[in-house]
């Protein structure tokens, strides 16, 4: 038998590990164990490879997240990786540099993303008792759960979940409510737009204790925009689609107890792209095609509460999109820590009197707004230039249309 000194087996050990590392990077699994890492490019796929979990960068942004979504390539007939396919976002907030991203979980067994060359972003505090006792498993639920083991490998306790930290989607099984014994909320809040995942000015939550009932609400800021009436004979009042008499796949659940109080809802049979989602416009849209319901600023629909006008606008003033060069006149921007969206952006216009065009503008570090009052010359031309947004202002009983030159209008006139 030939021997082997030292030399030749650290060189054996050295590739041995090479090797491990490598194909475990070329390979796909739904648990990330204590002392692995998951860098750009690599995934985690739950068991029947429902979801995928990994760092992606929307649209043409450079900056990078973590998130979960669809692992479906033509899923709504996206040929490439497609926003609406997300579900959670670790770190919508707090964008990183591209390709710098690393998901591990450290000697403590709290879940972090680490930036190359920088600080990190810590998802969880607990700390497991004892070395390379924890792992995080992508469940075909969508949820993504950090867990510290027994010895044998069983599970020892939760430590955390991402169905606690919900974005602006609810899966079948997650919670939307309160925990009443620590006061941890279960809410969805939109994104500020289809390409910015960071949190948008609406929120959808229990409203436990409002008006003395139990409720769906979606807040605008710090206003109610949409209420669903009081959950009655399985049902809510305001929302008699959403109901387990209206579908034959949905089970609807309300639970109310000492400990918490939220909506839930689970699936007969096998529906893989169920899910709600609260869209930056403050309307709550279903995967298998439900005509939204809080969408307020599309129609006034039961649970939509009026919101408050100055005397100068009417109900029926409009916006209507033009994409084209702007020649002259410059407009008021409102950006910087404002993070709007193009809701904001439309609010803001119809609550000024002077106001008769915005812009709605983003780039990977920042969202805004650019609000016309002054003469403005703008020239139409729909394979260039940015889209603005003019008001078309209407008296009680006047028609809304409002004549404007194709290739020219000026934005000094009386609308």
């Amino acid at each position: 038998m030939m021997a082997i000194n030292k030399g030749n087996l650290r060189l054996l050990c050295l590739l041995s590990c090479y090797f491990f590392f490598i194909s475990l990077s070329n390979s796909e699994s739904d648990t990330l164990k204590q002392g692995q890492q998951l860098q750009d490019g690599q995934h985690l796929v739950s068991a029947e490879g429902t979801f995928m979990l990994g760092f992606f960068s929307p649209g043409n942004w450079k900056k990078q997240y973590l998130g979960i979504w669809y692992n479906i390539p033509d899923y709504e007939n996206a040929t490439s990786f497609d926003n609406r396919k997300v579900v959670w976002v670790a770190n919508r907030n707090i964008p990183i540099s591209e390709q710098s991203g690393v998901l591990e979980i450290d000697e403590l067994g709290q879940l972090k993303i680490s930036v190359n060359g920088g600080s990190s972003i810590t998802l969880s505090n607990s700390s497991v008792q004892s070395e390379n006792s924890a792992s995080a498993t992508l469940l075909d639920s969508g949820n993504f759960v950090l867990k510290e083991l027994d010895s044998d490998g069983s599970t020892k306790r939760i430590l955390w979940q991402s169905f606690d930290y919900p974005t602006d989607t609810l899966l079948p099984g997650m919670k939307l409510g309160m925990n009443l014994k620590t006061g941890h909320l279960w809410s969805l809040t939109s994104w500020i737009s289809e390409n910015i995942p960071a949190e948008g000015s609406f929120s959808l939550t229990i409203g436990v204790g409002f008006n003395g009932s139990s409720q769906l609400i979606i807040w605008w800021k710090r206003s109610v925009y949409w209420t669903s009436g009081v959950w009655q004979n399985g049902r809510f009042e305001l929302l008699p689609v959403l109901s387990n008499e209206g579908y034959q796949y949905h089970n609807f659940s309300y639970i109310s107890n000492d400990d918490e109080k939220y909506f839930t809802y689970s699936l007969n049979g096998n529906h893989t792209l169920e899910r709600y989602m609260l869209n930056s416009r403050g309307a709550i849209a279903e995967a298998t095609g439900l005509a939204p319901f809080g969408a307020c600023s599309y129609k006034f629909d039961l649970g939509c509460v009026e919101q408050q006008l100055p005397e100068c606008r009417n109900k029926n003033d409009r916006f209507e999109p033009r994409k084209g060069l702007i020649k002259a006149g410059l407009g008021v921007k409102f950006d910087g820590s404002y993070n709007l969206s193009l809701f904001d952006c439309e609010a803001m216009c119809l609550n000024n009197c002077s106001c008769k065009a915005y812009a709605f503008f983003a780039n990977d570090s920042q969202s805004g707004c650019e609000i016309w009052s002054k003469e403005m010359r703008f020239t139409e031309n729909n394979s260039e230039g940015r889209e603005i947004y003019v008001l078309y202002h209407s008296k009680q009983g006047e028609d809304l249309k409002k004549e404007v030159s194709y290739f020219e209008f000026n934005l000094s006139g009386t609308y």
